[in-house]
């Protein structure tokens, strides 16, 4: 089964105080015991390591430590969906034709690479937004 991870559960498979941690690290781990094929976007990994080092946690996730964590636990594991300027230029018609502004543009992106991928469910602790961003995937969309 191919499980496209939204950025969203990562952060809070890392994270423990997250209150969605232990069903957000149970995907994670069966993304690395290899039960799954977890894929995530390449734009994801900048999102991540820009959250984790921003939370104010106690104590603080240091760069060095954001780095190591996507590195040995999305990197080693995940496949990462890249994109060009041609996605990039189809993308933005489609969010134009569904009038998607702001930071709902990024949950599209996400929802971009995930369709390039033909994959079997979406994680996301958005589900809301991504359904409203791309109806069509409903069916897959889902919490962990």
């Amino acid at each position: 089964m191919k499980v496209f991870f939204d950025t969203s559960v990562i952060i809070a498979a890392f994270v423990s105080a997250h209150p969605r941690h232990e069903n957000s690290l149970h995907w994670l781990q069966r993304v690395k015991k290899k039960e799954i094929e977890g894929i995530i976007s390449v734009h994801s990994l900048i999102e991540i390591y820009s959250i984790l080092t921003a939370l104010p946690l106690s104590p603080k996730i240091y760069p060095s430590l954001a780095v190591n964590l996507i590195k040995e636990n999305v990197l080693k594991d995940f496949v990462t969906v890249k994109y060009n300027t041609d996605d990039c230029i189809s993308l933005l018609d489609e969010l134009l034709s569904n009038n998607i502004t702001g930071g709902a543009s990024y949950d599209g992106l996400i929802l971009y690479a995930a369709r390039k991928m033909k994959i079997d469910r979406i994680l996301t602790l958005n589900v809301n937004d991504f359904v409203r961003i791309s109806p069509q995937l409903a069916k897959i969309i889902a919490e962990p």
